[in-house]
């Protein structure tokens, strides 16, 4: 039973990972392994560098292990039992994190949706009403004419992006149809933020060639570390202070010495959200329960 449960485990962190592209999997090690303040950053973790010198199938496993490490909380870390965090654990930690209500039942897939979600409404909220409107002009007119259009609720046929108003728990969407409207949404955030940073390369370099490239592996590079740099931001919990006071250096020092073993937020979350457009954009969903397909 033990070894069906780590199994799942695994399955459910690696199976993400095992979708991603090689310079993925770089993009990841930089988030997971790139120093920071935290002082062992600089005491026992390896660079970004040096885990893409391995091969394929031992950087996953540094990137797995090293997901559940900054995951643990901190007893868990002094405990030496970090590899037992799942990543559903993990889940559950960012949606208390993010302040989601009525996640606790959710399977881990549609976890891992609604994390995403969350965090591309981020993204969302920061787009100008004109970047939001062509978005959602895109997205219909991309879905507008599918089976699985048909199959939404009134709401979201008029506004696909309601899913972000309301939640996808509070609108009758079917399981299976649900992941494929994630999916779209995905690659429409994608593309558009492709075109937004290669409009503005053109405009610094003054051409207009650089157009061309917004269907290339590199632009659609370009726009998931875009969005992963936004979910970055909502990770962290506390900023650090520009000057502090003798007063506060006993307090900082005991709290560093304590979130050097804490979760990490704001390496975890992007994380998340980076395996999940991977799962979102790369998977065929013909099953409710779309793990099995990666």
């Amino acid at each position: 039973m033990l070894e069906t449960q780590q199994a799942k485990r695994v399955d459910e962190l690696r199976s993400g990972l095992e979708l991603a592209t090689d310079k993925e999997l770089h993009a990841i090690a930089q988030l997971l392994f790139q120093p920071k303040f935290n002082p062992l950053d600089y005491l026992y973790t390896p660079q970004p560098v040096d885990i893409s010198k391995h091969d394929r199938l031992d950087q996953i496993a540094l990137l797995e292990r090293r997901f559940r490490y900054l995951a643990a909380d901190g007893l868990t870390v002094l405990r030496n039992r970090t590899q037992q965090v799942s990543y559903r654990q993990a889940l559950l930690q960012v949606c208390r994190h993010l302040k989601m209500r009525g996640y606790e039942n959710l399977p881990t897939a549609e976890l891992e949706s609604e994390v995403f979600l969350i965090l591309l409404e981020k993204t969302w909220q920061q787009l100008p009403p004109r970047e939001q409107q062509k978005v959602t002009k895109d997205l219909r007119s991309a879905i507008v004419n599918t089976t699985e259009f048909e199959r939404l609720p009134d709401t979201l046929k008029q506004n696909p992006l309601a899913l972000f108003a309301k939640g996808s728990g509070a609108l009758a969407v079917s399981a299976l149809v649900r992941p494929w409207l994630l999916k779209q949404i995905a690659n429409q955030f994608a593309l558009h933020l492709a075109r937004y940073q290669v409009a503005k390369q053109a405009l610094v370099k003054g051409g207009l060639s650089a157009a061309a490239q917004v269907q290339s592996r590199a632009a659609a590079h370009v726009a998931t570390r875009g969005m992963i740099a936004t979910s970055a931001r909502y990770g962290a919990t506390r900023g650090l202070l520009s000057f502090l006071g003798p007063a506060l250096w006993t307090w900082f020092l005991a709290d560093l010495g304590w979130r050097a073993v804490a979760t990490n937020y704001a390496r975890v979350i992007p994380v998340v959200f980076a395996i999940a457009q991977i799962r979102l954009l790369r998977t065929h969903y013909d099953s409710t329960y779309y793990f099995a397909q990666a």
